[in-house]
């Protein structure tokens, strides 16, 4: 008897010694639980919640990180939805065999500045000199006089990897870049600064100290546009139950129509 107490008590001091040591923890998941993209969270996911639990009664919780964050996430059963601005890779598929990833909405890769800026456009060629430390004064994009404040996502970011793709190709990004964690950093980085950078358009679309810029002459939410990603949410098996009810209110529901009106394309 002596025995088996001491060994409950065992288990129990292990348990709560992992706990304790952050150890990651498959945590009972009730109503939707989001984790991934930040993208997708300042794009759509955050401000819409209230507007679904309104319609169904089922409460989402969200947390801001990374796409890389998603998979993990899902599999520990510490999130049923996981946000991913791109689709999955091999080695997260294999994770878990009944993973399945849902396109949510084509997103555009928005390029901004500070509303104060004379600058409404620049084509691919000049952010390239720009993010790559080619081009460091406003005076140069035709503003006032000034040193240009870069800041990028960190490069293990889907945001960085999109936009690198699309945009600097091999070259690299300037050293001088301010680096931060994910698209809310970004915003509150750039506020009040003679600074460029880029983000969703959803999350940047509407925001009073921001303006987006063109690109070769294309605006952010028209179909020419050049800096396109795509936003996934990924499942353990096919949506069923609140989680089937979440992605189908971005598919066909109220929430198609928010993502329109944050500026993405909702899946067809």
């Amino acid at each position: 008897m002596k025995k088996i107490l001491r060994t409950v008590t065992y288990s129990l001091f292990a348990a709560l010694f992992f706990v304790a040591a952050g150890m990651p923890e498959a945590l009972a998941v009730d109503g939707i639980k989001y984790d991934g993209s930040s993208q997708l969270y300042w794009a759509f996911v955050k401000d819409s919640a209230d507007l679904f639990t309104k319609e169904t009664g089922i409460k989402v919780s969200a947390e801001d990180r990374k796409t890389q964050d998603a998979v993990p996430s899902l599999v520990s059963g510490r999130c049923n939805v996981g946000g991913l601005a791109r689709k999955m890779k091999l080695a997260e598929k294999a994770q878990n065999k009944d993973l399945v990833e849902t396109l949510i909405a084509n997103d555009h890769i928005a390029v901004f500045v500070s509303s104060g800026s004379k600058v409404d456009s620049l084509s691919v060629d000049q952010l390239r000199k720009v993010f790559g430390g080619q081009i460091t004064d406003w005076k140069e994009l035709g503003d006032a006089p000034g040193p240009i404040a870069v800041v990028i996502p960190q490069t293990k970011t889907t945001s960085n990897r999109n936009f690198a793709q699309c945009v600097m190709k091999d070259a690299p990004f300037a050293s001088q870049c301010t680096i931060t964690e994910t698209a809310g950093a970004v915003l509150d980085q750039c506020k009040g600064k003679r600074a460029i950078s880029f983000i969703s358009f959803g999350a940047v679309s509407g925001k009073p100290d921001f303006k987006v810029l063109k690109v070769d002459g294309k605006s952010a939410g028209a179909s020419d546009y050049p800096l396109v990603q795509e936003m996934y949410f990924a499942t353990i098996g096919q949506p069923s139950g609140d989680v089937k009810k979440y992605v189908d209110f971005y598919l066909s529901g109220a929430g198609k129509e928010f993502i329109k009106k944050a500026g993405l394309i909702p899946a067809q």
